[in-house]
């Protein structure tokens, strides 16, 4: 293998993997957001995290499964505060662009990114299989569908309960090395 393992070396830990995470459309949360890339790294002290790199938010847990749910209940937390605080709804927009603009920090991700990814692509593992992504959002969006009858059912915006259920189709890839 030509890409070093020290390639996946942060100050957090080793880089075990990477994927894409989509936020869709739902009662709860109702704006369109592009797919987010993230990395989920085995912390020395044998916890994982998983980081979104655009959005610069973490999930923590006892395993990689349990950091990535985590990340996105709290992308979904904050994407929820942004779009409906009084103080912020005016530039949520603006903040996400923020976010998302690069800094030392998402730099070095980036390149962690990067790194696993040719490690992935050196293997014959491919990334960027759009028609598997495709897919999974078709799935997803079924799932969001299920959970608005659902709620529409209980005659409930809010339902904790069932959006916690489909945090799992919500991380659409994730690959980690063989």
């Amino acid at each position: 293998m030509q890409i070093s393992t020290l390639e996946f070396e942060t100050t957090r830990g080793k880089v075990i993997g990477i994927g894409r995470v989509k936020i869709p459309k739902m009662l709860v949360f109702n704006q369109e957001i592009p797919l987010l890339s993230f990395i989920v790294i085995e912390k020395t002290d044998g916890k994982y995290v998983s980081t979104c790199i655009h959005l610069k938010m973490d999930g923590y847990g006892n395993n990689a499964d349990e950091a990535r749910i985590d990340m996105v209940s709290n992308i979904l937390y904050f994407l929820r505060e942004n779009f409906r605080n009084e103080r912020s709804k005016d530039s949520s927009w603006i903040n996400i662009l923020d976010l998302f603009k690069s800094d030392e920090m998402s730099n070095v991700m980036w390149d962690k990114y990067h790194a696993f990814q040719i490690m992935l692509a050196e293997k014959g593992i491919a990334t960027d299989n759009y028609e598997q992504l495709h897919k999974k959002i078709e799935h997803l969006l079924d799932e969001v569908n299920k959970l608005k009858n659902e709620i529409e059912r209980m005659k409930s915006c809010e339902s904790n309960k069932s959006i916690s259920e489909i945090m799992p189709y919500m991380i659409i890839k994730y690959e980690e090395a063989a």
